[in-house]
């Protein structure tokens, strides 16, 4: 939006600094300082027109659009506290669960399933949908889309896991029903659907 006020005004001050060089050309007055001007103007309006986001996710596929307005990021450098005092394993499961929960909410919700060790991530939002329904539909715009990136944060999530709560623990992404399009067991990636 910013830059959409900036190509205004510079297309405005294109046109002032225009009829001035005109007038200068005229009336025989110097022509230096309103050419400058008009280049100025002239380059800066060009740099905001390019710059709006029209352009500049033209050359773009939805995907790659979607994946990155939902900023796939796992907050994976998050290391998950937990306690060793008299709390039980299940009160520290609980606990990075909420840690996991709070730190995944823009992506979605995070649910565990105590009896097979898994923290499986919902998607709801709605970008991050977008982009998973376009890579199942084409599995080779993974890389355009970032999906790598996406995938390695969520691995170093499953470490941060293993290190907090120890071996045997899984993290799955999925989009409601739907079959996991990643699963993550201790640090390793064991299913990626678009890889």
């Amino acid at each position: 939006m910013m830059m959409l006020g900036f190509a205004i005004m510079g297309g405005l001050i294109t046109v002032i600094a225009g009829f001035s060089l005109m007038n200068a050309i005229h009336t025989g007055n110097s022509k230096i300082g309103v050419s400058l001007l008009l280049a100025a103007a002239l380059l800066g309006t060009i740099f905001a027109i390019w710059k709006l986001p029209y352009w500049s996710n033209q050359s773009e596929t939805p995907a790659a659009h979607t994946a990155k307005k939902a900023q796939l990021n796992s907050h994976a450098d998050q290391a998950f506290s937990t306690s060793s005092g008299q709390v039980t394993q299940a009160d520290n499961e609980k606990s990075v669960a909420q840690q996991l929960s709070k730190a995944l909410s823009k992506l979605g919700t995070v649910s565990f399933d105590q009896s097979h060790k898994t923290y499986t991530l919902t998607v709801t939002n709605h970008d991050l949908k977008q982009t998973i329904a376009a890579l199942t539909k084409k599995p080779s715009l993974a890389k355009q889309a970032k999906w790598p990136r996406f995938v390695e944060n969520f691995t170093k999530t499953s470490g941060s896991l293993e290190k907090s709560l120890g071996k045997g623990y899984t993290l799955e992404v999925r989009v409601g029903q739907q079959s996991p399009v990643l699963v993550f067991k201790d640090g390793y990636v064991v299913k990626n659907q678009f890889e």
